[in-house]
């Protein structure tokens, strides 16, 4: 008999460890240095947390890190990247039971002969070879400790697979008997359909003693991979602090593990009891579905009608991500020495461009129609897939992809880009934790609002110069000509559009300005501690947003390319509006949202920053055609059926602060925001006539760039939540059939 699913316990867990008022005698204490810490930096509130410590012996990793003065400096040592990294060929490592280490090659040759260890001997700096070794023994250790197996997380939180999980995606009866409510799951059984824990919360400040049970009970009794995993979700899932002597007794690897984390900036020896280790980033593993090259149906166009709007069934595998701490264990959106924005943790929005079937049915059609032209095409037989993931973060949505496609086009390449230094080195670091190679991976820091490109080196690993001045698309035709000579952008002509796929989460919180009024002006200010680089989406929370949809209009593939966004929407159409009206007139805008309107708009005039920031690359034409043709795409939005109201939005960003509320509510009332809904949008170029267009084409050109949206409402699920919920199977469902009959 199948085994219930205690999600529940999952949930009091969470609670139990996360709400400090629950203790009356720490609950002032602990708000007050959390207060402090975020209004007055990290040193200001270190005295507090330290007493704290000292008081009830908290084990959390939040209270940890804001008690320890050196945590600054230790941010800014996570996730070390290794120069000229795409010199290695990694062998696999592995490690022993007694702790030893495997090795590494470089450039065919053992490297390193006769020293098992990652240690420093020469001037104490780290070296590529040792920095190449700690990441292939980090990825050994998480599978050899069960870590990169989804599915042993999920046992030990309780959740277990549904029993119809295959036929959710295997079976077009399963399909359209869940659809029609003949058979439904609860939250339950549900939870299993998470390709990742997001059910799981980490613990803030309180004043915890000791592991929870989850943890202790049984660690003893498990055998060596079961134990060794609980100590890894303790630390890089929950964010507790764990006792050095438990990690030498039953992690894999013991005291020299506990080194490789340390020397990889992951994780530390506490400042106040050094017998504590405190994890320093979260460690999310992600699975991640393959797409294989029998997936690609080779029959006729009547034959595979019916089987393209179907997933075709596939394997798994297991793909790890670092990122920065969750906000509920820092209290801050910035990290390091240079007050660095941290790198999102991995969200419900995050994984919604992986989870839900569009994107991965849009490849599966792609090379099929390849394929097809292949006999008479050799060109396009050679021709590249590439990728571009706008806010890229700590790299999910790219890399996630890279890896599923990996079997069927090796070739595929992607772009990330980001404004934060931080989250590209992340990326770098992800790539390589994960055996993707180096060079099909190109890192580009740019600022999408102004249109700047920031970098001086076009990513770790290049050799492609960029000049700082540079705006971004232009920066991005560069690179593209940079990677194609060198092989590593796809063959054939590029100048039909850079980019197959273009990726994007942006940030889109409607963040109050600052006031020029001074106590509004603190509320803004704390308001803006909270949310930072990779929430905050300006006063109207569509700044980012907008650049990205103008921008893809200039960068997507002539002809089936596809961008796709999950963001939060600022007034979408609602349920009073016929949602199967496409928008494509400008009489229309009376008779439908204005939100469509505006995508439209931002579709065709292109990034505002284009007529100030001129294109100064000799080299663009070689990329890029001469003559400008019109782009014309579709798009599908969906949202959730019952938006978010202005009034109950201010209130869940403000925490229970009526001033904060009122500074919300203020700034959404400004700038016209009735409501706001989570959602996905998808918009494919169509057109046989679209020419790439450089980036200074005017946007007053006289071919016009068309783009015609159609909006769906998710339906309302209250027990399995909006239509990000990693678990919400009727969501991925309702998205899947819309998509399929589109």
């Amino acid at each position: 008999m199948r085994e219930p699913v205690s999600y529940i316990f999952v949930l009091s867990l969470i609670t139990k460890y996360s709400i400090s008022s629950s203790l009356p005698s720490s609950s002032c204490s602990y708000n007050d240095a959390k207060e402090i810490r975020l209004k007055y930096g990290h040193s200001a509130a270190v005295p507090l947390y330290q007493k704290l410590v000292e008081t009830y012996g908290d084990v959390t990793a939040a209270t940890r890190i804001a008690a320890s003065p050196g945590s600054i400096i230790r941010h800014d040592m996570a996730c070390p990247l290794p120069s000229g990294a795409d010199k290695y060929h990694l062998n696999a490592c592995f490690v022993n039971r007694d702790g030893r280490y495997g090795r590494i090659k470089k450039n065919g040759k053992d490297e390193n002969e006769g020293d098992d260890s990652f240690e420093n001997e020469g001037n104490g700096e780290n070296s590529n070879d040792e920095i190449m070794i700690a990441i292939q023994n980090l990825k050994v250790i998480l599978k050899q400790s069960g870590y990169s197996c989804h599915e042993k997380i999920q046992r030990l939180f309780g959740v277990m697979e549904p029993l119809y999980v295959s036929s959710l995606f295997d079976s077009k009866d399963g399909f359209r008997n869940r659809r029609e409510n003949k058979k439904e799951w609860n939250k339950a059984e549900s939870l299993g359909l998470a390709q990742g824990p997001v059910y799981v919360t980490p613990v803030s400040s309180a004043p915890i003693s000791q592991l929870p049970p989850m943890i202790l009970d049984d660690i003893e009794n498990d055998d060596q991979e079961g134990s060794s995993l609980r100590c890894l979700v303790a630390m890089f899932l929950l964010g507790f602090a764990v006792p050095r002597d438990i990690l030498l007794k039953y992690l894999i690897g013991g005291e020299e593990t506990i080194e490789l984390l340390q020397f990889l900036g992951l994780a530390f020896p506490c400042e106040m009891d050094s017998s504590m280790i405190v994890p320093y980033v979260h460690i999310f593993p992600l699975q991640v579905q393959l797409l294989k090259s029998n997936d690609i149906d080779h029959s006729s166009d009547k034959e595979k009608e019916s089987s393209d709007r179907q997933p075709k069934a596939t394997t798994t595998t297991t793909m790890i991500l670092v990122t920065d701490l969750h906000p509920t264990i820092l209290s801050r959106t910035t990290v390091g020495q240079k007050e660095d924005g941290a790198v999102m943790y991995i969200g419900p929005d995050s994984l919604a461009l992986v989870q839900h079937l569009p994107v991965r049915l849009h490849v599966q059609k792609v090379y099929q129609q390849r394929q097809q032209r292949n006999h008479k095409d050799m060109e396009e037989k050679q021709f590249g897939f590439r990728i571009l993931d706008l806010c890229t973060g700590s790299g999910v949505q790219a890399l996630s992809m890279l890896m599923s496609m990996s079997g069927i086009d090796p070739t595929v390449t992607a772009t990330c880009v980001d404004v934060n230094d931080r989250a590209l080195r992340f990326v770098r670091f992800n790539a390589l934790l994960n055996g993707i190679d180096s060079d099909r991976i190109w890192t580009l820091k740019a600022d999408l609002i102004s249109g700047l490109c920031l970098d001086d080196v076009a990513g770790e690993g290049s050799s492609q110069e960029v000049d700082g001045k540079m705006n971004v698309i232009d920066a991005l035709l560069h690179g593209a000509l940079h990677m194609h000579k060198a092989g590593n952008f796809g063959c054939g002509n590029i100048s039909a559009g850079l980019f197959n796929l273009i990726l994007a989460n942006p940030p889109f919180i409607p963040t109050p300005p600052r006031c020029i009024d001074e106590e509004r002006r603190c509320i803004s200010e704390d308001i803006s501690k909270r949310y930072g680089l990779f929430s905050s989406g300006g006063s109207s929370g569509e700044e980012v947003l907008q650049c990205i949809v103008s921008m893809s209009s200039r960068l997507l593939q002539k002809e089936h390319g596809l961008l796709a966004i999950v963001s939060e929407f600022m007034n979408p159409p609602t349920a009073d509006i016929d949602t199967t009206v496409s928008f494509n007139q400008d009489s229309l805008q009376s008779r439908h949202s204005q939100f469509l309107y505006k995508l439209r708009k931002w579709w065709e005039k292109g990034p505002s920053w284009l007529s100030v920031l001129p294109s100064s690359n000799e080299n663009i034409n070689e990329v890029c055609a001469n003559d400008v043709g019109a782009v014309v795409a579709r798009g599908l939005l969906f949202t959730n059926e019952v938006p978010i109201s202005a009034e109950t939005y201010a209130a869940r960003r403000a925490n229970n602060n009526q001033k904060e509320y009122l500074a919300w509510l203020h700034n959404l009332q400004t700038h016209g925001i009735q409501c706001v809904s989570p959602g996905l949008l998808y918009i494919q170029t169509i057109s046989p006539q679209h020419t790439m267009m450089t980036a200074n084409t005017p946007a007053t050109t006289n071919a016009k760039l068309l783009l015609d949206v159609e909006h769906r409402l998710v339906p309302k699920c209250q027990e399995l939540g909006s239509i990000w919920t990693p678990y919400n199977y009727k969501a991925l469902l309702y998205t899947w059939c819309e998509w399929a009959v589109w």
